[in-house]
């Protein structure tokens, strides 16, 4: 197979194609829902929304951090492709093989075979889906970008496409529903496979218990992450009716943009690091990275804040605790692109131990802190919270990074991002809750981050 990575690679192409496949990955279950949702009832309905969970949960847990621990691999000077394929051969075995006795025994557990086929086929599903991601992270270290957002199309998108046509066409019930998409996701793991194609872990198993060794420890790591992600809803669910679940839940896209964001560059940030680590050139990598990283959370804490005024007039109405909390949330994006960068860091590094503790502390550390403002309708109190426990995340990874760098990790960006992004949340409070004020700072929102990109481009 040719290697794309000879040929020299566009990284803002690259960044642009993986902006797009968080696109489809984000919205493919968005848009099926609409018309999924009139042709099931809400108790059939409720499993396969209960069946997404468990195929995202799922699949962490059987990837684990194998994933960058492919990639890392890739890049190593001896070997570093075949060693990356037995990884990928080693994930896709282990994967499988669990994913097939668990949907088995979800299925004989369940006394209502109906309701056990759903689930062990959203089960069985998650096997194939950290396939689709094992080959994704074969394709990110080659470069082929445009094959990784297919593959996220069609594990989405495509998967869920399936389902609907399913229960279109043939029976209206949610075991209908995730058969055809576990069909969708054989189909698009087949296609991984082709594109990506393992090798038999045997073929270098030192470098297989190695991956193994290095990616173990973001298990409580990723499960912990999910949660600070999403745990703030829960926690609203919890003190609150569904209405006022509701209305939270409403702003949460303000929050999960940057996310969505920063987490499709960081397959660029990621391949790049992680190739300098095995040269001289990481921390000269980090510096450049850092202050892309930092302006880019900057431009979105600035254009979702200012936007949150209009956005939420058209989501939600004119509801000011839920406006407020939707200025605050793209915030996040500042601690969270220091931590992505700090992360990458360390794994290439192969300093991951940190990993076990660090994340589930900070996690445990803001739900205390959390259970107070959960339960309050000043929503925006909530979100500041959840604000700044991506900020400290994100510091003390970068605390980690540098001991482990033996240098300053480059920090500085974010800090100035980070007061820039509390100036721009605050100045937003002050902006009344009307559709011209609004506009008006949006406006000038797009005209301050077309000033700065101009302004960055003369002096690169």
């Amino acid at each position: 197979m040719a290697d794309s990575a000879k040929a020299p690679v566009s990284h803002t192409r690259q960044s642009v194609y993986y902006l797009l496949g968080a696109a489809l990955q984000g919205l493919g279950a968005l848009l099926v829902q609409p018309f999924s949702i009139r042709i099931l009832d809400s108790a059939e309905w409720g499993r396969v929304g209960f069946s997404a969970v468990v195929l995202q949960v799922g699949q962490v847990v059987l990837s684990a951090g194998l994933p960058l621990a492919i990639t890392r691999a890739y890049f190593q000077p001896e070997n570093g492709k075949a060693h990356a394929r037995a990884i990928h051969g080693a994930n896709l075995i282990l994967s499988f093989g669990i994913s097939l006795i668990s949907a088995l025994f979800v299925y004989f557990s369940i006394p209502d075979s109906h309701v056990g086929a759903t689930f062990a086929f959203a089960v069985a599903s998650t096997g194939l889906l950290s396939i689709v991601v094992s080959s994704q992270a074969i394709l990110r270290s080659q470069r082929r970008a445009l094959a990784f957002v297919m593959l996220s199309g069609a594990a989405s998108l495509g998967a869920h496409l399936c389902g609907l046509i399913a229960i279109s066409l043939l029976s209206a019930d949610s075991a209908t529903y995730m058969a055809a998409f576990l069909i969708g996701m054989a189909i698009t793991a087949g296609v991984s496979f082709k594109l990506a194609p393992p090798l038999w872990p045997g073929k270098a198993w030192i470098a297989v218990k190695s991956a193994f060794k290095l990616g173990l420890p973001l298990l409580p790591h990723s499960i912990a992450m999910m949660l600070m992600m999403q745990g703030d809803s829960f926690l609203v669910q919890h003190f609150q009716n569904s209405v006022g679940s509701g209305r939270y839940v409403a702003a949460a896209a303000f929050a999960l943009g940057p996310f969505a964001v920063l987490s499709s560059l960081n397959n660029v940030w990621t391949a790049r690091l992680f190739e300098a680590s095995h040269s001289n050139g990481l921390l000269v990598v980090a510096r450049q990275l850092s202050t892309q990283a930092a302006l880019i959370a900057g431009g979105l804490v600035l254009l979702g804040s200012s936007g949150a005024t209009v956005g939420m007039l058209v989501l939600k109405g004119n509801d000011p605790e839920v406006m407020m909390l939707a200025k605050v949330l793209p915030a996040v994006g500042c601690g969270y692109a220091l931590y992505l960068l700090a992360m990458s860091v360390l794994f290439a590094k192969q300093e991951t131990r940190s990993f076990t503790w660090v994340t589930p502390s900070v996690l445990v550390l803001a739900g205390l802190v959390g259970l107070f403002a959960a339960q309050t309708t000043n929503y925006w109190e909530l979100g500041a919270v959840k604000v700044g426990a991506f900020g400290m995340l994100g510091l003390v990874y970068a605390l980690l990074a540098a001991k482990a760098l033996r240098e300053a990790f480059p920090w500085r960006p974010f800090a100035l991002t980070a007061a820039g992004a509390i100036v721009v949340v605050g100045l937003n409070f002050l902006v009344p809750n009307t559709l011209l004020a609004g506009l008006i700072s949006i406006v000038v929102a797009l005209g301050v981050c077309g000033a700065g990109f101009m302004l960055v481009r003369k002096r690169v």
